[in-house]
């Protein structure tokens, strides 16, 4: 994959201002968030920037926990202070220095997410390309997208509209009791009837005796895999070798150990907003390519912006990357005036790049402005 170091017919370009926006969406009902803490509002940062006074891109701040922890304030700041040092600054065809200043620069995670596709999009926008080519010569058209179960809700008509919708692929959350999770996932696999693969994320709600008598239940067939079971992911290789169950990782891949770990393995559920940005996650991606694991680009609960990047960073990674993005079902509002939809379980990859008209900057509110002159005014 490419790391999007050169990009002919570039020219020079400068960043001449950006602007930092907050939002706030509403949900179509709570959605409890890694078996927790439930959600209502779904609140984030947009961070805009604009090259040579035309060209502008787009980034999403989104804490998968919302703003708990981190002051909305440091995110702000975070991204002000890493801008205003770039405003006047001249970038060339070859961005490897700018990558590179983006790597060592100290962000929160998500915030680098936000900023490296900020840049990508105006990029895009410049050379009139889609987002996924900066990223692959051989970008897919369409991504397979997993549908997304949630735990809380009447069981038979979520999994009917899941069925419905096309999805060859399902995504069960787990409630964290392993009897309530058998019955359910039993239950899910009756209405499926062989219509499509299951797997659960767990969040590393159960503990390994939990995670052994889960897979007691069932054939090994059953299930595609179990995403974060327990929280002792060196064990995921001898729990493979004794259930025939494969394991996914999500949040273990945060740490350095639980990337080294091979047996049993499927599948590494990427999400480069907590990973710390898209090259983070092309890097990790490589690295799964390599060794035979399966790649998911996965969601964070961001908005059409956010997501707008993940579904083109899932078609830069070709055909056999599946993406986690069936979450704006659950949004009452969005910030892309034209939805992205998901249809037959599968989702078309924009061609045309991301641009200020297909944004419903009513449901934004503008907290920062800087120019290349200097006058920076807090909004």
């Amino acid at each position: 994959y490419l790391q999007c170091s050169f990009f002919p017919g570039l020219d020079t370009v400068k960043v001449t201002s950006f602007k930092i926006y907050r939002y706030g969406l509403p949900l179509k009902s709570s959605v409890l968030i890694r078996g927790r803490s439930q959600m209502r509002l779904r609140e984030g940062i947009i961070f805009s920037l604009t090259l040579d006074n035309q060209w502008q891109g787009f980034g999403e701040i989104a804490p998968l926990k919302g703003f708990e922890g981190i002051a909305v304030e440091e995110y702000v700041n975070n991204l002000r202070q890493f801008a205003q040092g770039l405003t006047p600054r001249e970038l060339p065809e070859e961005l490897n220095e700018l990558f590179q200043e983006i790597d060592s620069y100290p962000f929160i995670p998500e915030a680098r997410f936000g900023v490296e596709t900020a840049f990508y999009n105006a990029i895009a926008r410049k050379l009139k390309k889609p987002l996924s080519h900066l990223w692959s010569e051989s970008a897919s058209s369409v991504v397979m997208v997993n549908g997304l179960l949630q735990e809380e809700g009447p069981l038979e008509p979520a999994v009917n509209d899941l069925l419905r919708r096309g999805f060859q692929s399902i995504k069960v959350k787990a409630g964290g009791v392993v009897k309530k999770d058998v019955e359910r996932v039993q239950a899910v696999l009756e209405l499926v009837n062989n219509r499509a693969r299951i797997h659960l994320d767990v969040n590393q709600r159960w503990n390994y005796t939990d995670a052994l008598y889960f897979a007691r239940a069932f054939n090994p067939r059953q299930i595609e895999y179990l995403e974060e079971p327990f929280e002792d992911v060196a064990r995921a290789s001898e729990f493979f070798r004794k259930t025939g169950i494969a394991v996914a990782l999500d949040e273990s891949l945060l740490g350095e150990k639980a990337a080294k770990i091979r047996e049993g393995v499927k599948a590494w559920v990427l999400k480069p907003t907590l990973l710390g940005g898209i090259r983070k996650a092309l890097a990790m991606a490589d690295e799964a390519k390599k060794n035979g694991i399966e790649v998911v680009v996965s969601s964070s609960f961001e908005s059409g912006i956010g997501l707008f990047s993940l579904i083109h960073l899932a078609a830069a990674l070709g055909g056999n990357c599946r993406a986690g993005i069936d979450t704006l079902k659950y949004f009452a509002k969005d910030l892309l005036k034209e939805p992205l939809v998901i249809q037959e379980g599968k989702i078309a990859v924009p061609a045309k790049p991301l641009s200020e008209g297909g944004i419903c900057f009513e449901n934004l509110s503008q907290i920062y402005a800087d120019t290349v002159s200097g006058k920076n005014k807090r909004v």
